[in-house]
């Protein structure tokens, strides 16, 4: 993987009892970005007349919500003397073509006015463009590895009648299956995609939204006004005491996003992990699921999913006597072109 994907044995292993003889295949996806990048339309009535105004995007097979671009490259980007050197993050979205603004960079090896590489931190060289320095704006991006539209810049995405998701995302909502009436839980509700997903597709369910940082839950609160949602509340709270803290129960559903170790996102131009990571995450994310079981109702639905691959955040977690599964997917991207996502359903007995 040209060293860019450092992970310990015990890790390879564990990946090695999911991909067998495609671990390497699996591995080198990582380093691509998804061939669609999609978009998520609050309404879909604006789906036609989207479709109209961009004509480089179309409409998904599945879900009328959801629309995407077609992802182009690998590009071939020219080196030069003069370079800017980001952050992983930064790197990640500067390979798409997006620009770069000053919180995502580390240093700068050039002079204004001129014609730079953009490199990250560990030496991969993801686009090329001219050092501009206006306000936060530093490179204004040129040509990048891979080809897309910058959907930040979209006015559907600014006003809030579209939302940048991924398709392996969207299905959360979809498989959660919101009625009227219902009270649903997000127990991990930044960035708020699924949240906000699951309340636009049925307006008269209540939806409520918790996570732990004020940033997140003002975050999640701001996107909720911009789509214009009216039936979702979001509130700070650490989830895995909100039995005990706010003596909430009898949930219809629940959506637990916990945090992961991430291994099936992409592109990465870098990423460091080992199995001691994999399994502190793991009893975490089971705090959460025990948690999931005090708030629902009997017969309540638990919709568990995460952006990563290994069997113990994902099948072996969820291998749990308190609940039933009902329905598990997963998405490889080397087979898909997708994320690196798992999804079960599971019902409280």
């Amino acid at each position: 993987m040209e060293g860019r994907l450092n992970y310990d044995e015990e890790l390879i292993e564990e990946l090695r009892r999911v991909y067998g003889t495609q671990l390497n295949e699996f591995l080198q996806s990582l380093l691509r970005p998804n061939p669609r990048l999609y978009l998520r339309l609050t309404d879909p009535k604006l789906r036609d007349g989207f479709l109209e105004k961009y004509d480089f995007f179309k409409g998904d097979e599945d879900f009328e919500e959801a629309i995407y671009a077609e992802v182009k490259g690998p590009n071939k980007v020219e080196e030069h003397e003069g370079k800017v050197i980001v952050d992983k993050r930064t790197a990640e979205s500067v390979m798409l073509g997006a620009n770069v603004y000053a919180p995502g960079v580390l240093k700068v090896l050039a002079k204004t006015g001129e014609t730079v590489s953009v490199v990250s931190e560990n030496g991969v060289l993801v686009a090329e463009g001219k050092l501009v320095n206006e306000g936060t704006l530093i490179v204004r991006v040129e040509n990048s590895l891979y080809s897309a539209p910058r959907i930040s810049e979209l006015e559907e995405v600014i006003e809030g009648k579209a939302y940048s998701q991924g398709k392996a995302s969207m299905y959360v909502a979809r498989l959660l299956d919101p009625r009227p009436g219902e009270l649903i839980v997000d127990m991990t509700a930044a960035p708020g995609g699924k949240l906000t997903h699951v309340a636009q597709l049925e307006p008269k369910a209540r939806v409520i939204g918790f996570d732990r940082t004020t940033e997140k839950v003002e975050r999640v609160r701001a996107l909720v006004r911009k789509i214009g949602l009216k039936n979702v509340e979001v509130y700070k709270a650490d989830s895995r005491y909100l039995y005990e803290d706010l003596g909430l129960r009898e949930v219809d559903k629940v959506i637990i996003d916990p945090p992961c170790s991430n291994l099936g996102v992409r592109p990465k131009v870098y990423d460091k992990k080992t199995i001691k990571d994999v399994l502190d995450l793991a009893q975490y994310q089971r705090q959460f699921l025990n948690a999931a079981y005090k708030i629902l109702k009997r017969g309540g639905v638990l919709i568990y999913s995460t952006c990563t691959v290994t069997l113990k955040e994902n099948e072996e977690l969820i291998n749990d006597e308190r609940f039933e599964v009902e329905y598990q997917l997963r998405f490889h991207p080397h087979i898909s072109g997708l994320t690196g996502f798992f999804i079960a359903k599971l019902v409280k007995k």
